[in-house]
């Protein structure tokens, strides 16, 4: 037996996998940045910063963009109306990358400057931190919300 794909399935797959990657990324992100700070050792939370940096520069955002190319080629292909469900996922990657671009990236580049001046554990470098992974957790709550509207496809 043999199994053909058609071009429409192999777009849903790779989309599928990016996002798999980007959102399963940024929930166990999440999961240790909760670890982290719980800690309350401001080495420990600046290097998992770090590394969460390192990581959305270098995996999330080039899955984010793999998924809307392979997105966009999926509603040519499937002739998708822009409906509801597909504006709104959207939106909610266009709010993400203007997200890493105005706020968490500069936000990471601070928060490197003052560690090396005042310490992982001053008050000014745990607060930054602590804000970061907040509008990180909101961002992820977006996502998955996303993840959910391509699932059930409201109106469609």
């Amino acid at each position: 037996m043999t199994i053909a794909a058609t071009t429409y399935q192999w777009y849903l797959a790779v989309h599928i996998l990016a996002a798999v990657v980007w959102v399963g990324g940024a929930l166990a992100t999440q999961v240790f940045a909760i670890r982290a700070t719980r800690t309350n050792d401001g080495m420990r939370i600046a290097n998992f910063a770090g590394d969460a940096e390192w990581i959305g520069m270098r995996v999330f955002l080039p899955t984010s963009l793999i998924l809307v190319i392979f997105g966009f080629m999926l509603v040519g292909k499937g002739d998708w109306d822009w409906s509801f469900w597909l504006v709104s996922a959207l939106v909610v990657w266009i709010l993400s990358v203007i997200t890493g671009a105005a706020f968490l990236g500069p936000e990471s580049g601070r928060i490197e400057k003052v560690t090396e001046r005042e310490g992982a554990d001053s008050p000014e470098a745990i607060a930054r931190l602590k804000r970061i992974f907040l509008v990180s957790r909101i961002e992820l709550v977006l996502l998955l919300l996303v993840v959910l509207d391509m699932a059930l496809k409201p109106g469609a």
